[in-house]
């Protein structure tokens, strides 16, 4: 009796944990991740930005330029730290950072959000074999008032 005990108890642990039939993590590959990213794309070079700020022009009027030409750019914190020694100042840097985050979040919701609604085409369509499968039964405990329920009255004893 303890042989069997110990085997089933080691077969039991050797098992996983994950039901079975449970969904796996979809993970996102190098090259996906690479196709999802906003790609930077600097209409204003960033010697223009040098320029502009050394002529005088403010970070407002910077930002505006950066927006009007719909600039984006993926600086690294050495590029920043360079543009900001040749006078860009702080706002101006500390906008493109914020909109670069900015677009990354907005790239990411947009590919979980089409990932989602693939999923719920997916379910809908099995659903809907489901449904027109020619052994689909939506009452199949029995229809509603038909047999015995649990409300129903049984005497204990027969009454006199």
């Amino acid at each position: 009796m303890l042989i069997p005990t110990v085997v089933l108890s080691l077969a039991g642990c050797a098992t996983t944990s994950a039901p079975p039939g449970a969904a796996a993590i979809a993970r996102i590959s190098p090259d996906e991740l690479a196709r999802i990213l906003p790609k930077p794309a600097p209409k204003l070079p960033p010697t223009e930005l040098v320029r502009m700020s050394k002529e005088g022009a403010t970070a407002k009027d910077i930002i505006a330029k950066i927006k009007q030409t719909g600039s984006r750019y993926d600086f690294s914190a050495s590029q920043m730290i360079d543009l900001h020694a040749q006078g860009v100042s702080a706002e101006v840097l500390d906008y493109i950072q914020s909109a670069r985050e900015q677009d990354l979040r907005d790239s990411m919701a947009e590919e979980i959000n089409q990932r989602e609604q693939r999923h719920a085409e997916e379910l809908q369509r099995e659903q809907e074999l489901r449904r027109n499968s020619y052994y689909f039964d939506p009452w199949w405990p029995g229809y509603p008032g038909y047999g015995w329920s649990y409300s129903y009255p049984f005497p204990a004893y027969p009454r006199r």
